[in-house]
Parts: C-alpha cells; sequence; structure tokens
C-alpha cells in the first residue's frame, strides 16, 4: 500500500510538472505595458538636446512597437475601401509614416515638454482600456490625450486609437479616406494620402 501511495505522488508531481511546463505564456499585464508607454514619451520629450535624425531612432525603436498598425489600416479601411494584400500593406506603411511623422512634428514642438497620467478605464468588458494623459508644454494650458489600448491577436497590449481633446486617429483617417475615395478613387487615394 506504501509503494502504491509513493508511486501514485510520484506520477502526480511528474504530471503537474508536465502540465506546467505546456501551460500557456503569462499574459502581458496592461499595467506594466501603460506605464512604459508614459516613461517612454517622457524620456522622449524631457531631453531636449536629441538631433531630428536621434528623435526618428527612438521614435522608431520605442514608441512605433506600441501601436497595432495593422488594426488601426482594418479601422480605417473598414467599410470604405476595398484592398488587396499588397494595397493593405501599402496603405498600411503609408498610414505608419504619417502617424509617426505628425508625432515627431508635434514631439518637435513646444518647450518643457511632459506627459502626466490622469486616469485610465476599462472599456468593453476589460476588452480595452483608454489611458488619459495631460500634455504640458505644448500648449499654454496644456491638452489632453486619450491612449486606447487593446490586446493584439499575440495577446500584446498595444495603442489602437488616440484621441486629441476627443478627435480619434481612427475617425480623422476615415473621413480622409472617404474623402479621396468619393474623389479620387481607391488608386488615387492611396498617392494622395
Amino acid at each position: 500500500m506504501k509503494k502504491l501511495h509513493t508511486l501514485l505522488l510520484m506520477l502526480s508531481l511528474l504530471m503537474s510538472s508536465v502540465a506546467l511546463a505546456y501551460e500557456e505564456a503569462p499574459r502581458e499585464e496592461p499595467a506594466k505595458v501603460i506605464q512604459s508607454a508614459i516613461i517612454k514619451l517622457n524620456q522622449l520629450t524631457g531631453m531636449a538636446t536629441y538631433s531630428p535624425q536621434m528623435m526618428r531612432f527612438l521614435v522608431e525603436r520605442e514608441i512605433t512597437p506600441l501601436f497595432d498598425f495593422e488594426y488601426i489600416v482594418n479601422e480605417v479601411s473598414a467599410g470604405s475601401v476595398n484592398l488587396n494584400k499588397e494595397e493593405f500593406k501599402y496603405f498600411s506603411s503609408l498610414l505608419k509614416k504619417n502617424i509617426i511623422n505628425t508625432l515627431l512634428e508635434r514631439l518637435a514642438q513646444g518647450q518643457s515638454k511632459s506627459f502626466n497620467f490622469i486616469s485610465a478605464r476599462p472599456a468593453m468588458g476589460g476588452d480595452i482600456i483608454i489611458v488619459r494623459l495631460n500634455a504640458k508644454g505644448f500648449f499654454r494650458f496644456g491638452f489632453n490625450l486619450d491612449l486606447s489600448f487593446h490586446q493584439n491577436q499575440a495577446n500584446k497590449w498595444q495603442v489602437f486609437d488616440v484621441a486629441l481633446n476627443y478627435d480619434s486617429l481612427i475617425n480623422y483617417y476615415q473621413r480622409m479616406v472617404r474623402s479621396k475615395v468619393r474623389r479620387y478613387g481607391v488608386y488615387g487615394m492611396l498617392g494622395r494620402i
């Protein structure tokens, strides 16, 4: 009987270690990602001695991975444009370039810039987290910046929308795409965005 208990104990320990070995990778904590994003933005805007080349390098290395550009392109083009894979890839690179260039232009403006955390609230049952920041040093009183985070297909928390004083990035590009498609067609829109 004692041998049976020992054998069952060994078997249960072996099975639990095998089960733990095949357990899914731990989910990324949204609080850590949000905190990291705020720290990176403050580090980037806090240093006034960066050259434009260094600023571009840091934005592409530190800030760009925070965004889910694939999701942004899907949302922007939904309902108004049907793109094949090559056009989707080209449109994605155009939007990424436009968003990063706009971010670089905005970061280059202003005096003492910093991003202060105001609040974070879950939306849609916790699938989306909206983080409100106050950006100081760009205007006299600063402005509110809402970063909307979601989990992408790889379970990474990424920014899928940015709203400046309630004007959403996705809504802005949706209006632009609809206007350009109506006026110039799909290929004309791709050439003018």
